[in-house]
């Protein structure tokens, strides 16, 4: 018989774990141009108690294993976009951050043709 080591979890301070507020919990696709402002909204959505996605976090990783380079139509087309099109199909809505973006503006049109809610500031998002 062999004996099984018993599993350990990190433990948190307690000012480490996210506050949950008594609302629902929803899944928030993060669209837009700039990185950091998407990072940043998604920090929030978490600390607020939702579960934020960006395309990039899955999309990245697939890129660097294609062998296509990190920037590039073909890119796009191949990976990144149908990443955040399926993402969209799980998440319960949308916030679109930043400046212009063709793929953030045709996001918030699939979002809107599958009838999910579409905010365009992070208040508005976690008001809900």
């Amino acid at each position: 018989m062999t004996q099984q080591t018993p599993i350990r979890t990190a433990r948190l301070p307690r000012e480490m774990h996210p506050m949950l507020q008594p609302v629902e919990v929803r899944m928030i696709l993060v669209a837009g141009t700039d990185l950091t402002s998407m990072r940043e909204a998604s920090m929030h959505l978490f600390r607020a108690g939702h579960m934020p996605v960006m395309g990039e976090w899955f999309s990245e990783p697939l890129v660097s294993q294609s062998g296509l380079g990190l920037a590039g139509d073909e890119t796009f087309d191949e990976i990144v976009h149908p990443v955040s099109e399926r993402l969209l199909a799980r998440c319960d809505a949308v916030l679109r951050v930043g400046g212009p973006s063709a793929s953030g503006d045709a996001l918030v049109a699939l979002a809107r043709a599958r009838a999910l809610r579409v905010f365009f500031s992070l208040k508005d998002a976690l008001d809900g």
